[in-house]
């Protein structure tokens, strides 16, 4: 996992030798351009060397605000790199003051000046207490390289975005922040832009369960990395590969990837890495060398541990092998720290890897202490996973302590080679083709995931009745409901930020689900644009076939297993978007695909 030995150890090694070429040159200007890439060559939590101490020279030397604003950025960059968060606050607060004091605040000069010292400054504030603050500069910095076309300032931008969207669990945004990284990427036609948006598309796909796209985005990550001189890359790789084989059950992988985490965190020192190994250890059926490491970590206390990126990471792992453990005086403690931070998503540095919900560990905790709030915790981390459609942390919960979840039933939807359909538990009956079928296996095969109507029915594509766009029609809302909904969207908005930054729970839930109400509202209501969109448009005869489709779909399948019937009609939500929302209390392992055997789902 290390960057040394790689192109990216070769690259850093090359830069300072150019900074001592330049250094005995006297050459400033090319003094100052190298210092302010050497940065760059840091890999993420791992020592950095004497780069700091060169760019400081440098930053020392300068007194041109616009020229000493950047190194200031880059010297607080190469601290937060080499894991000293708290050394490089006072550096970011100087690059964001210089910034803000130049004299021309207008041209696209000063924007790219003042984007990397946010950017520095979002680095440097990267710990769990400065979420509300964190929000507020990435929000700042979004704006700040709106009208830039430089694709790393709008990289950086898109980047801190998508990790706060995880962080607060907002789904939208975070598929917002994914298709503007894949837009970014085509219209740069950068690669490294393309490395980071495949990564994050990866990431994405192992949440959501999509192990099929998450091995070509995978593969597709290990390539475009292969060409740059990222230092991360290793780490990147390796974290997705990790998670992969957490999702898939892989013994093999998990063993690999344990001991590649094992060995890095302990010859780089990194805590968080070493606490993701005791997981995999554990993941990997090996017990009693996640416990040796547990100990390792928490030997001087958990009051020690950094509160940096990877705090409730390296938390959240400790309490997972403390509970299996029987560690139950270590699981107090991590539960304890973990509280302040309920409802936040657990990620690793950059977002790369998702890593739970901080409500599941508390869960977890309060189960093995036999404590009465072990439910309320479960009960929020379920809802929280439907609500993102996440299917391996869900299951994952359900598998875990707490009231015995029922034993799932197995039910059949799937094809025959002869375009009948089977469908029903233990004796099912043979149905014909019917689109809506179509409609339902695909919603099955995603649980807890938004599917737009007009994809759904794209995807049924060449079955009766396809969807032709036809013009014509009235509004769907009444303009001065629309101008109401758009109003209390932003309205929303701002409470759910106050809310957030103040750790409250039972209100950020509550506002959450007015937004998806919202939203879900809007975007029935409006097209491209925002334009209004009208009751003969392409998109409202999509929803209102589908929804006839899949209403047709249930009825035959509930004349036949009533059953069954009443449950997907409970859990299959059609409208705009169309979802599947497993029932915990009545679970199923569908049998879906083609052919006799089909693909089980649970």
């Amino acid at each position: 996992m290390g960057a040394m030995g790689s192109p990216a150890g070769d690259a850093r090694a090359a830069a300072i030798r150019a900074f001592h070429d330049a250094r005995a040159a006297g050459d400033v200007r090319e003094l100052a351009e190298i210092a302010l890439a050497l940065p760059s060559g840091v890999g993420f939590g791992t020592d950095p060397g004497q780069i700091p101490a060169l760019v400081h020279e440098v930053y020392m030397a300068v007194t041109e605000p616009a020229l000493r604003c950047r190194l200031a950025a880059a010297l607080a960059r190469a601290w937060v790199y080499g894991g000293d968060a708290a050394r490089a606050r006072p550096f970011a607060a100087e690059a964001v003051d210089l910034a803000d004091q130049l004299p021309d605040r207008t041209g696209n000069a000063h924007r790219e000046i003042l984007a990397c010292a946010l950017d520095a400054a979002l680095l440097a504030h990267w710990g769990p207490g400065d979420f509300a603050e964190r929000i507020q500069l990435a929000a700042r910095l979004a704006d700040t390289t709106a009208h830039l076309s430089d694709a790393e300032a709008r990289l950086s931008a898109l980047l801190w975005r998508l990790t706060t969207a995880w962080e607060c669990l907002d789904l939208l945004a975070v598929q917002r922040q994914l298709r503007a990284l894949d837009v970014l990427a085509a219209e740069s036609g950068s690669g490294r832009v393309a490395f980071f948006a495949a990564a994050r598309r990866a990431a994405y796909a192992l949440v959501s369960g999509e192990l099929a796209q998450a091995d070509d985005l995978i593969a597709r990550t290990r390539e475009l990395g292969s060409g740059t001189a990222e230092p991360d890359v290793a780490a990147v790789t390796h974290s997705l590969a990790a998670s992969r084989a957490r999702r898939a059950g892989d013994t093999s992988a998990l063993h690999s990837e344990a001991a590649a985490f094992e060995a890095f965190g302990a010859e780089q020192g990194i805590g968080s890495v070493v606490a993701e190994a005791a997981v995999l250890w554990l993941d990997a059926g090996e017990r009693g060398r996640a416990a040796r490491l547990l100990h390792r970590i928490a030997g001087p206390g958990l009051g020690t541990v950094p509160r940096d990126v990877d705090y409730l990471l390296t938390l959240a792992c400790v309490v997972d092998v403390a509970v299996a453990t029987g560690a139950a005086e270590l699981a107090r403690e991590g539960a304890a720290l973990i509280e302040p931070y309920a409802g936040r998503a657990i990620l690793n540095a950059g977002a790369v890897s998702f890593h739970g919900v901080t409500d599941d560990y508390l869960h977890r905790a309060h189960e093995a202490l036999g404590s009465a709030d072990a439910r309320r915790w479960r009960d929020s981390a379920t809802l929280a996973y439907q609500r993102i459609g996440a299917p391996w942390w869900l299951g994952r919960l359900r598998a875990t302590g707490g009231t015995p979840t029922p034993s799932a039933i197995t039910a059949h939807l799937r094809q025959n080679a002869d375009h009948t359909w089977i469908a029903g538990r233990d004796t099912p009956a043979t149905l014909p083709d019917l689109k809506g079928l179509h409609h339902l296996r695909h919603l099955l095969g995603r649980p807890g995931v938004d599917i737009a109507a007009g994809d759904l029915a794209a995807a049924a594509n060449g079955h009766p009745g396809e969807i032709t766009a036809d013009p014509g029609g009235g509004d769907l809302l009444d303009p001065r409901a629309l101008a109401a909904y758009r109003a209390r969207l932003a309205a929303i908005d701002g409470e759910l930020a106050d809310a957030d930054a103040r750790a409250d729970q039972p209100r950020s839930a509550d506002l959450t689900g007015e937004r998806d109400f919202v939203l879900r509202e809007i975007r029935a209501a409006t097209g491209l644009g925002g334009r209004a969109r009208q009751f003969s448009s392409a998109h409202e005869r999509a929803r209102v076939a589908v929804r006839k489709a899949i209403a047709v779909a249930l009825e035959r399948i509930g004349d036949h297993d009533p059953a069954l019937g009443r449950l997907l009609r409970d859990t299959v939500h059609t409208g705009s978007a169309c979802r599947y929302d497993p029932d915990p209390d009545r679970p199923v392992a569908w049998q879906l695909g083609t052919g006799p055997a089909g693909i089980t789902v649970r």
